[in-house]
């Protein structure tokens, strides 16, 4: 399971050797962590999780597969219905800065959503979530591809009628993080490329899809969407199956944005459903990655030691959102931050 060097990371050891400081309380901890250097880490001696999520759980890792799965999200407030969506002015970018803003109102310690999340009256009718921690991962499976020969290539079927009001279906081709596993190959279907009133209630359809030859599925999803798999209480009003997107769907959905963008077509970058983090965000999340240890008793590695899990990554970022504000986080400007493809992602 190596990764590319790109995409390396320190490990529990480089991290112990960076002398962490210990910290015991979470009020505060997004701030340490963005005023903190490259080469200074931090311990984490406080639980991150939600308690609830610990019943009935064996382990940390466990409790944390349950937040990832079951977390709180922020849902996106939109028309209720297709036919209110086709006439409406809005863009996701609002929709999420309306959503995101209600964690400034929030106290850092009492924070506890992993993403965001839709679910339309219409279509499918499937709750779609955006876990927090793959967009800035998203940025930097983009920036690899713009930086080495290992390209995401996508391709658009836009020339149908029904691309202009459902929107297009795009084939991606988007290179693993891993040695050992290959280019994943997939579909986006409901991309909004053509310009039209339908947008809107188009890209809150946006799914990725298997390609298939007949009955015989011929491409791979990433396995951790595989393994996703959610069994709700039977209180619980939300049916199972959800969407969940992952970094190799953001990316390819970013590629869209690069190519449409070049031949002047800036529909796709306009309804873009996915939060595009500032440099700061990823410097943010570059240091959960490399610079952030956890003290959990149910571990065995020496000192009780690990690093921070999916939901907790998630949870933080939902912080710093909190805490800094949407724009300063996740909101990319390209004035200010410049290209995404430049993001620094080395250790």
């Amino acid at each position: 399971m190596a990764r590319k060097s790109f995409f390396r990371e320190r490990s529990i050891n480089e991290i112990r050797s960076l002398n962490p400081k210990v910290i015991y309380k979470q009020k505060g901890l997004v701030e340490r962590i963005d005023d903190s250097g490259n080469e200074e880490a931090l311990q984490l001696n406080c639980q991150i999780v939600p308690g609830k999520f610990f019943i009935g759980a064996k382990n940390s890792r466990e409790a944390s597969r349950k937040c990832y799965k079951y977390g709180e999200t922020l849902r996106l407030q939109y028309p209720g219905t297709k036919e209110e969506c086709d006439h409406s002015p809005l863009i996701p970018l609002k929709l999420r800065e309306k959503a995101l803003s209600r964690l400034r109102k929030m106290k850092e310690e009492e924070i506890e959503q992993i993403g965001y999340s839709s679910k339309p009256s219409w279509g499918d009718r499937t709750k779609r979530i955006v876990p927090f921690v793959w967009c800035p991962e998203a940025l930097r499976l983009f920036g690899y591809s713009e930086n080495t020969t290992d390209k995401i290539k996508v391709k658009a079927y836009k020339d149908a009628r029904r691309a202009e009001t459902e929107g297009a279906a795009v084939l991606a081709e988007v290179p693993s993080r891993r040695k050992d596993i290959g280019t994943y190959m997939f579909r986006l279907l409901h991309v909004p490329i053509i310009r039209s009133q339908f947008n809107l209630s188009s890209v809150l359809l946006l799914k990725p899809a298997l390609l298939q030859e007949g009955a015989r599925k011929v491409s791979q999803r990433v396995p951790h969407d595989s393994a996703n798999i959610r069994y709700p209480y039977e209180s619980d009003p939300e049916k199972s199956e959800v969407i969940t997107f992952y970094p190799q769907d953001i990316a390819a959905y970013i590629a869209v944005i690069r190519d449409e963008t070049r031949g002047h077509n800036l529909t796709p970058l306009e309804m873009n459903p996915f939060a595009l983090f500032s440099r700061r965000g990823a410097e943010i999340y570059k240091k959960l990655c490399n610079n952030i240890l956890v003290y959990d008793p149910s571990v065995s590695a020496k000192g009780n030691l690990r690093k921070l899990h999916l939901a907790e990554k998630s949870i933080l970022l939902a912080r710093a959102i909190g805490k800094f504000g949407h724009e300063e986080i996740a909101y990319w400007e390209p004035t200010r931050d410049g290209k995404l493809r430049d993001y620094d992602w080395s250790v």
